[in-house]
Formats: C-alpha cells, sequence, structure tokens
C-alpha cells in the first residue's frame, strides 16, 4: 500500500471521531441527557454518572481521533476505538427494537459503523504507516 494513501486512510477515518468528540464537548448537555448515556449510567449503580459518561465517550472519540491522526498508539486507539464502536452498534443503534424513519436511519448508522470497525481492525493489523509519529518513533 503507498504511504500517501495508507495517510489518507487514517485522516478520513480519524476525521469521524474527532467531529464528532468535538460535537459532543460543544454539546455536551444533549448527551448527559441522551437516554442511552443515562441507562447505562443506571446499569453502573450511579457510579458513573451521565455526565461523567457523556464526557467519557466524548474524550474517547475525540482523543482516540487525534491518536489515529497523527499516528501515536495507533494500535491501541484503534482497539479502544474498535470496543467502543461496538458497544455503540450494540447500545444504540439497535435498529432491530424500531420502526418507521426511525429503524432507516439506526440501521444506517448500524452498518455505517461495520464500515468504521473493519478500518479500525485494518489500522490495527496493519499499523499506522510511514508518515506517523509511530512509524518516525520505529526509525529512531
Amino acid at each position: 500500500m503507498s504511504d500517501s494513501m495508507h495517510l489518507l486512510g487514517r485522516i478520513l477515518v480519524s476525521a469521524v471521531f474527532i467531529v464528532f468528540g468535538y460535537i459532543q464537548f460543544t454539546n455536551i448537555g444533549n448527551y448527559i441527557a441522551n437516554p442511552t448515556v443515562v441507562w447505562v449510567s443506571s446499569i453502573t449503580g450511579g457510579i458513573l454518572s451521565p455526565t461523567v459518561l457523556a464526557y467519557l465517550v466524548g474524550a474517547i472519540d475525540l482523543f482516540g481521533g487525534i491518536l489515529i491522526l497523527v499516528g501515536y498508539q495507533t494500535r491501541w486507539a484503534a482497539i479502544v476505538l474498535i470496543v467502543f464502536v461496538v458497544l455503540t452498534v450494540v447500545l444504540v443503534h439497535t435498529f432491530w427494537t424500531m420502526d418507521g424513519a426511525a429503524r432507516a436511519a439506526n440501521q444506517a448508522h448500524f452498518f455505517k459503523n461495520l464500515a468504521i470497525i473493519a478500518a479500525l481492525i485494518f489500522l490495527t493489523l496493519l499499523g499506522p504507516g510511514r508518515y506517523s509519529v509511530d512509524g518516525h518513533l520505529a526509525k529512531a
């Protein structure tokens, strides 16, 4: 694979996480009140409040995306993001429990997230490529 295409792939997959992490931090109230966040908080027995969970989700998105973008600790960041996206697919985009427009929208998100998981698996297997912090450190 060409080094430039590897870099382009890393930039594109990281953009999803960076943009959504930024959106989450700048609209944190919407995420604190999100029914899934509230539900997950309740199953932790309140140990993790909706506020903590909302900030945690935003941090995973934003900082995981930045790590992928610069190619630092890429494999570990990709693994964390894989787990995060799998949990999102299973807990949030449960289209099989929905009807109508909500079902269609969540089904689209579900399959889009499967493609994102695939990209993250490729990063886990192939690493960040030559144009990355990890690639630069490997040469040193």
